[in-house]
């Protein structure tokens, strides 16, 4: 069908105009026997669209029937302006399934309608439907409906219409009629368009006048009340180096607190705290005030305000000898979550505790000592022990592990292998498989007679007999019916199929729930990537999640605080914010469903500038996450992270590139939803440069070579990435050196690279990447 409309529209394009007005750039035009098309067409995209929520509460229920009610009134009996953009709201009303029941090729017949007549607001509905589709003729037809909405007035169809003319979705690329574009929308009162435009000026290779114009536009977007403006005038000013820098930012993110912005909130809490902190309650008045802020905005700033109002008191009382008072403030002094998180005059007030017998105080202790002394200052091995063992003894695991590793390596610590070894017993015994001590003991068992003997575990069992392998087959084949039966009832609840009569004719629709997820593959061993991150969601967004859909995406950590993952898992159906929705960055965990791992607040994200969502390209983003306010699960993996292809672009041969490792915590199968209770892996197969382009049809110089494409080996444990592990790592373990090494992000694929086309992952080399990369993270490249 693509081939048969591209030569169709190459022998019309130039006798065929459309009838409106066009805007500021325009884009190359269908004839109007094109644009109408056939409906209902042979088939919509079953996750183009947010499926409707099938248990939506009834009381929505109904205000969303009445609201749909009154809209068809009036598109059916209405005149002039008004009945059209009724028509336009009925349409939106059966595409998403509020009011009426869910179905597309209703409402394309609506919003044709009002797009026919003059409305806009029908025109970039009826360019949003069909640019979702996967077929290419009507995705490129959407894009001229979006370029209808901008000439009738709709800033955001300007805006989808500049993205295309940016991306060569209407030919070859046209990056200066995109900034004319964005330009005029943007002083049309697009506040996207104004964002846009502001990151274009402000690049490295822009004129100075042109970065003035930049900074000048995100000023007056800030002072206008946009809070976005303020946060990216604020991470500019901050990167600079400039005589009135640090005024600006303090500017900027005392405007953005203003606009609701928390975290600029939190950010301006911290710059006025006061210098020397002291039992005057009056000098933490400015700081209490923002931080009171953050809380109004988002109830997770609230512990800081709380602890934050206590502090006056907790000196005072410490000034006046009340050891309980020292203990708390010197916790919160040395709380990753704290305002005032001062790790200095924490250890001053808490060592004398833990030195008093005090064991719940001494792993704190501990750790504040070991950053300390790695930072240069002077150590005491006599005593750090001691606060490491006391804390052990406590009862604290951590300590345990940290002494027991301490005293293995000789690190800050003499070296004392006996000792170590004592401890591990205890930690490879007693605790859920730890894989760290229970290798050192297997090591050092076969190196030492005098090593102390391990318990045997449940993995030294005798061969099975024939009759135990036939139970054992039998139950695996009723765990195999059992499975089946589970995911043909998924499936059906995942999917939602309507059938609607409109003016006499019969319309059918079926939508399922977006997901990608490893399909076939293995089950990675525990802690084989200690790397894999999970970005999770809160336990409600528009109603309460399962644990099995608050797996939103997969992510590798590559710096402390840091992630990369997916760009399109920077938000969530509607456009909300992971950051503004609550998510949070779990690391250390195998079994996402239960309480394992560290979880951490997602203080920023940062998409790369180039990111489209139609084509998927430049999928990749940066998740920086709140190391001070990590929380502990009941069971944790020792967390690591991973290093980034350091190879240019040319050096390194994809078709050749060996044991390549994807993982993900996704569905096994298409469209169940089902996620495991474990992380798994899949074994994929690269394919070269020239197949991957073929594939993806990024010809031109800008995208060429973004994008990485893989295939399953067709093993036993081969796979694909799909949705869900959108955002997880592609790796390589071939390289020289055999240091696990991160090469590409995965991004999405065709029915989940079971249609026959490759699953793509965005490369990390592309110089656009490895630019955007270098800019962000410190030390990117290094091995």
């Amino acid at each position: 069908m693509a081939t048969r409309f591209a030569m169709l529209l190459t022998m019309l394009l130039a006798c065929a105009a459309l009838a409106l007005p066009a805007p500021a750039m325009a884009a190359p035009v269908l004839p109007d026997a094109i644009l109408d098309g056939p409906i209902p067409r042979e088939y919509y995209d079953l996750r183009g669209t947010p499926r409707a929520d099938p248990e939506k509460p009834a009381d929505e229920i109904a205000r969303e029937t009445a609201r749909a009610d009154a809209h068809e009134l009036a598109c059916q009996s209405g005149a002039g302006a008004d009945r059209w953009a009724s028509c336009a709201a009925l349409g939106r009303a059966y595409r998403l399934g509020e009011g009426r029941p869910q179905n597309r090729p209703v409402a394309e017949l609506l919003m044709r309608r009002a797009c026919d007549n003059q409305n806009s607001g029908g025109c970039y509905e009826l360019g949003d439907l069909l640019s979702s589709r996967p077929d290419d003729a009507d995705a490129q037809i959407g894009l001229q409906f979006f370029a209808r909405a901008c000439a009738l007035g709709t800033l955001t169809g300007c805006d989808r219409q500049a993205d295309a003319l940016a991306w060569s979705m209407f030919g070859n690329p046209d990056p200066a009629a995109a900034e004319a574009l964005r330009r005029d929308t943007c002083n049309r009162g697009g506040r996207a368009a104004c964002a846009a435009l502001a990151g274009l000026l402000l690049q490295q290779d822009r004129s100075r006048e042109e970065q003035d114009e930049g900074r000048a536009l995100l000023d007056r977007q800030c002072r206008g009340g946009d809070p976005v403006a303020c946060r990216n005038a604020a991470a500019h000013w901050e990167k600079l180096i400039m005589p009135d820098t640090a005024v600006r930012y303090d500017d900027y993110i005392a405007l953005g607190c203003d606009a609701g912005d928390a975290g600029l909130c939190r950010d301006r809490a911290t710059r006025l705290l006061p210098y020397a902190i002291g039992s005057d309650a009056a000098q933490f008045a400015p700081a209490q005030a923002a931080l009171d802020r953050a809380c109004t905005l988002e109830r997770f700033y609230c512990e800081a305000a709380e602890s934050l109002r206590t502090v006056p008191n907790l000196i005072a009382g410490c000034d006046a000898g009340d050891q309980a008072s020292c203990r708390q403030f010197g916790m919160l002094l040395a709380s990753d979550q704290s305002p005032v998180r001062d790790a200095r005059r924490a250890l001053t007030l808490l060592a004398p505790q833990c030195d008093a017998g005090d064991a719940a105080v001494c792993g704190v202790a501990a750790r504040l000592m070991i950053t300390q002394w790695r930072s240069g200052d002077a150590g005491d091995p006599v005593r750090l022990e001691a606060f490491l063992r006391r804390s052990c003894e406590g009862g604290e695991p951590a300590s345990c592990e940290r002494l027991a590793a301490m005293l293995a390596a000789g690190d800050l610590l003499p070296q004392d292998i006996a000792a170590a070894s004592l401890l591990y017993i205890d930690i490879c015994e007693t605790r859920e498989y730890n894989y760290t001590a229970c290798q050192f003991l297997e090591e050092m068992a076969q190196a030492d007679p005098a090593t102390p003997l391990t318990l045997a575990s449940a993995d030294y069992v005798p061969e099975p007999t024939p009759e135990e392998i036939a139970e054992a087959a039998e139950q695996a084949e009723r765990e195999r019916i059992e499975n089946e039966r589970q995911v043909r009832e998924e499936k059906e609840r995942a999917c939602t199929t309507t059938t609607v009569v409109f003016e006499g004719q019969s319309y059918t629709d079926k939508l399922c729930d977006s997901v990608v997820r490893v399909l076939r593959g293995y089950a990675a061993r525990v802690g084989e990537a200690p790397w894999q991150a999970l970005i999770w969601r809160p336990e409600t967004l528009t109603r309460p999640l399962t644990p099995a859909e608050r797996v939103k995406c997969g992510g590798a950590v590559i710096r402390d605080g840091w992630i990369l993952t997916a760009a399109h898992c920077l938000t969530e159906d509607g456009g909300v914010s992971i950051v503004k929705a609550g998510h949070r960055v779990r690391l250390g965990l195998n079994n996402p469903l239960s309480d394992e791992g560290h979880s951490y607040p997602i203080i920023r994200a940062i998409a790369h500038p180039d990111f489209k969502r139609k084509p998927l390209s430049f999928d990749i983003a940066l998740v920086q996450y709140d190391t001070r306010r990590g929380q502990q699960g009941r069971v944790v993996i020792s967390p690591r992270r991973i290093r980034l292809d350091p190879l240019p672009l040319d050096q390194r041969d994809l078709a050749r590139t060996s044991r390549v490792v994807t993982y993900g915590w996704g569905e096994t199968s298409v469209g169940t939803g089902l996620v495991p209770d474990h992380l798994r892996a899949a074994r994929v197969r690269l394919r070269d440069r020239q197949a991957c382009t073929a594939d993806t049809r990024f010809e031109d110089t800008f995208r060429r070579d973004s994008l990485i494409c893989a295939d399953d080996t067709r093993a036993a444990d081969g796979g694909q990435a799909c949705s869900g592990d959108s955002g997880g790592p592609l790796i390589t373990y071939g390289d020289a050196d055999k240091i696990p090494t991160v090469i590409g992000v995965v991004s999405g694929g065709k029915a989940c690279g079971t249609a026959g086309r490759p699953s793509r992952y965005t490369r990390i080399a592309h110089p656009r990447v490895t630019a955007w990369l270098r800019s962000h993270v410190p030390g990117f490249g290094s091995r």
